[in-house]
């Protein structure tokens, strides 16, 4: 066989993505407590769940964490409590259906988390099982394949995915009107009950009035300036807050925001990016959600997430199959 004979990869594949990223892993035993701060140290939304032997017994994520503290349960819950108590997101029954192969595309992985993104297992990981004891199963989250995208972009490989990382970000994104919000007054507890109770992974947070506004601006921190007109609350501050022990109820979003350390030029996005653009971003900074304004900056019109790059790919491998 020459080498102009020889099968080229025109795909991006799930084991090289998932390999990208160390995979975090829990006991059964560990607290939930101890989980959110495993999954804080690591950076990770999800961490295998497994025994002694080294068999999987589910995932727990993020979410699961946010309901957790919704229902105030964080802190003297186990994780295999958790995991039998039936609200886990992705308990042992749905370890084989969200498996996948290592040679398994992009495409196809993003088609398979699309379909787990609404109900009540729904849950934004897949695992990645190479089917051999001496080697790990691994995890695939939103972000892995919004990474798995950008190396798709960066290799000109894959049509589908191509076209997908051309698009525009306002193509994609939920529009403001569609994202729950709270203002800067309410705490951190009101935003992630919202959060739960909204079925969103993202709720904005804004000013009360526009003396609201002017008052932040006078502080002078440009941080606390831009969350005024867009900061944004996720499953992760739900993991930050059980790992630091805040007290949700007695701290305001204004403050939690300008706390957190998250330039505002990491989760801001022109309106005229691509979805590759957002996808670098993401990479770089490990932000799933960044917030579309329009090119002068005034004006956030949407929010776009590692979820809906998935949901972009996934509508791509459908109407080009």
């Amino acid at each position: 066989m020459t080498v102009a004979d020889s099968p080229v990869h025109c795909d991006v594949l799930v084991g090289s993505i998932s390999a990208s990223r160390p995979t975090a892993f829990c006991s059964p035993d560990d607290t939930l407590d101890s989980a959110s701060n495993l999954l804080q140290s690591t950076g990770r939304t999800a961490a295998i769940i497994e025994n002694g032997e080294k068999t999987v017994l589910g995932v727990l994520t993020e979410n699961d964490m946010l309901l957790a503290f919704v229902e105030g349960t964080a802190s003297s819950c186990t994780v295999g409590q958790w995991l039998h108590g039936g609200e886990a997101r992705l308990p042992n029954f749905l370890v084989p259906p969200l498996s996948l192969q290592p040679d398994v595309p992009l495409m196809e992985a993003a088609a398979r988390m699309a379909v787990m993104t609404n109900g009540d297992f729904a849950c934004h990981h897949l695992l990645v099982d190479p089917g051999d004891t001496d080697r790990n199963v691994a995890l695939l989250s939103a972000l892995d394949i919004a990474r798995g995208l950008l190396v798709a972009a960066s290799a000109h490989v894959g049509d589908q995915a191509l076209e997908v990382a051309r698009m525009a970000v306002t193509h994609a994104m939920k529009p403001r009107s569609q994202v729950p919000s709270c203002t800067l007054a309410d705490s951190l507890g009101d935003a992630l009950d919202l959060l739960h109770s909204s079925n969103q992974n993202c709720v904005l947070a804004i000013p009360t009035s526009t003396e609201d506004e002017g008052q932040q601006e006078e502080e002078g921190d440009q941080v606390m300036e831009h969350a005024i007109v867009g900061g944004a609350i996720t499953p992760g501050d739900a993991l930050r807050a059980i790992s630091e022990r805040v007290n949700c109820r007695s701290l305001s979003l204004g403050k939690w925001l300008h706390k957190s350390g998250i330039s505002p030029e990491h989760r801001f996005i022109s309106s005229e990016s691509s979805l590759a653009d957002a996808a670098a971003i993401m990479s770089k900074t490990g932000i799933h959600h960044l917030l579309v304004e329009e090119p002068a900056r005034s004006k956030i019109v949407g929010v776009i997430s590692a979820l809906d790059i998935v949901r972009a790919l996934a509508a791509a491998s459908i109407t080009g199959s």
